[in-house]
């Protein structure tokens, strides 16, 4: 089934909440939401803004909202912030010295392919890392309300190599914010000892949105990249 957007009002209200960039609700077919996903600034918990988002959507709308379905991504001006080098350990000065760490290979982007016919859509995503060549496939409803999260699906597999543990794909969407349009992924890895953590990541969307996908799971996973 296709997902649905009936509640532009609800949206736009979620828009003028403190903090909030761009908010995205997905329905069913009966205007009930299945998902909401919201692109806020830091600096405001995350617990407490699906908590403005459940008081809104019930004081002004009388929609009862499951804290459960409300995904939120925290983005400050910078879309990537590159990770702090790593301090030296004390009294390995000496050992390492005229020695540089070796540089941490990160995936980019090679090449997206997207492909729909008889109802049906193909993605396919090539990621370069080092001289190494990773591809990802996936396949899935055609609709463009589908097209997100196959990319996603097929980044993830695309990666999957590189990353080492168990990960999925909980949602990826595009959302509008001002006058320009954001990809959101929000990924769930597991961990050992550590049990299900969740990831986000988002990209804005320069031209072309499947790149922007692409970029948002890269985004979700950069710590467990950078090694």
């Amino acid at each position: 089934m296709s997902a649905l957007r009936l509640l532009p009002e609800l949206e736009d209200a979620l828009r003028h909440i403190q903090g909030v960039k761009a908010a995205s609700v997905v329905t069913g077919p009966d205007a009930v939401p299945t998902e909401v996903h919201v692109l806020a600034s830091p600096g405001k918990p995350a617990k407490q803004v699906v908590r403005d988002v459940q008081s809104l959507a019930l004081a002004r709308y009388d929609i009862d909202i499951d804290h459960r379905i409300v995904s939120v991504v925290q983005m400050g001006d910078d879309e990537v912030r590159a990770p702090e080098p790593a301090a030296a350990v004390p009294g390995t000065e000496e050992a390492g010295a005229g020695a540089e760490a070796e540089p941490v290979v990160r995936p980019s982007i090679a090449a997206i392919m997207v492909r729909s016919g008889k109802g049906e859509t193909e993605a396919s995503v090539t990621l370069a890392a080092g001289d190494q060549l990773f591809e990802g496939t996936s396949q899935g409803p055609a609709g463009q309300s589908h097209r997100a999260r196959l990319v996603a699906i097929a980044t993830l597999d695309a990666v999957s190599e590189l990353l080492g543990q168990p990960c999925e794909v909980e949602s990826s969407t595009i959302v509008a914010t001002g006058t320009r349009e954001v990809a959101l992924t929000v990924l769930t890895m597991t961990v050992p000892r550590t049990g299900e953590q969740v990831l986000t990541g988002c990209a804005a969307v320069r031209g072309d949105e499947a790149d922007a996908v692409a970029r948002s799971v890269l985004a979700a996973l950069n710590r467990q990249l950078a090694g």
